[in-house]
């Protein structure tokens, strides 16, 4: 259970701690209006990370204005043990029994780099694509395995401070992006995620750099370039940057407009994964496309 607490931490964190001084220079955080009615969107990292325990002064404001706060799912405790049952084979099948061999070896191999005590017990009854997911922030998450993310943080201070607080999508809508992918594509994404970590063991710190400092382009450059670089994979990661992120910017804008039209007296605070918000079909862009101005609130300085 202790495993598979980790990693649903890594899609959504939901552990409180301790927390540390903020690092980040310049929150992804958008005022929306049209008309009298506003509300923000906040764009967070699903990593723990101390740099991002404290809320920066500009989303803090917000936070204390808004009426409502909306993460990608809820955050209570039911959610979370729902969606350890959703990663989990029921087929009575493991990793081991499904996986090709060398596969499985590269596995074993990459979590013993991570740590030499790591072995694939903990893993053996997730679902491939819940197991490919979880090796992505593994290393930055055994670093830090009792923080939260800043989504939690977010969630919890509106909680106590009795706001109104939930989920825009459910557990199940949520990874059904993932449930749709087929075992062959699944086999793809592990072998390609693999591929990946093997050569680039620093790209999450990269990832949390490019975050605090703010910068849109760089972050999004930074992280298209981790897809799409081999043809094997391209097509595999074409129909994956659909499911999970233009799909729900969709379902994600939808409910938002849904919630602003239907109590247009509140002021809420909607927090997702920065990628929602970012290029073209973004959660924002869709938004605008429905009258509203998008204004980023404290943009990065420039550098002289």
């Amino acid at each position: 259970m202790k495993m598979l607490q980790l990693v649903w931490i890594l899609l959504t964190g939901t552990v409180l701690a301790s927390t540390s001084s903020s690092e980040i220079k310049a929150p992804f955080l958008w005022h929306l209006s049209k008309g009298n009615t506003e509300f923000y969107l906040f764009g967070t990292m699903h990593l723990s990370d101390p740099s991002l325990q404290v809320l920066p002064e500009a989303l803090g404001k917000a936070l204390s204005r808004a009426d409502a706060v909306y993460t990608e799912i809820s955050m209570e405790s039911a959610e979370q043990f729902n969606a350890t049952r959703v990663m989990q084979r029921e087929d009575g099948k493991t990793l081991q029994s499904t996986l090709p061999a060398p596969l499985y070896q590269r596995s074993v191999a990459y979590l013993k780099s991570l740590n030499p005590t790591l072995n694939m017990q903990p893993f053996e009854k997730l679902k491939l694509w819940a197991f490919a997911a979880t090796l992505q922030f593994l290393e930055a998450q055994l670093n830090h395995p009792l923080l939260p993310v800043i989504d939690a943080v977010i969630y919890q201070r509106a909680k106590k401070e009795g706001k109104e607080v939930g989920g825009i999508e459910t557990i199940q809508e949520q990874l059904a992006a993932m449930e749709a992918l087929s075992e062959r594509e699944q086999l793809l994404m592990l072998e390609a995620t693999l591929d990946y970590l093997e050569q680039n063991r620093d790209y999450v710190m990269t990832m949390q750099k490019l975050y605090r400092s703010g910068d849109e382009k760089a972050l999004m450059a930074y992280l298209t370039s981790m897809m799409f670089q081999e043809e094997k994979y391209r097509a595999l990661e074409e129909r994956f940057m659909q499911l999970i992120l233009y799909d729900r910017n969709a379902h994600m804008a939808q409910r938002i407009l849904q919630k602003v039209k239907e109590n247009p007296q509140k002021i809420y605070l909607f927090a997702f994964g920065v990628m929602h918000f970012l290029d073209r079909g973004s959660v924002t862009e869709l938004l605008e496309k429905e009258g509203f101005e998008a204004v980023r609130v404290s943009p990065p300085k420039e550098e002289k």
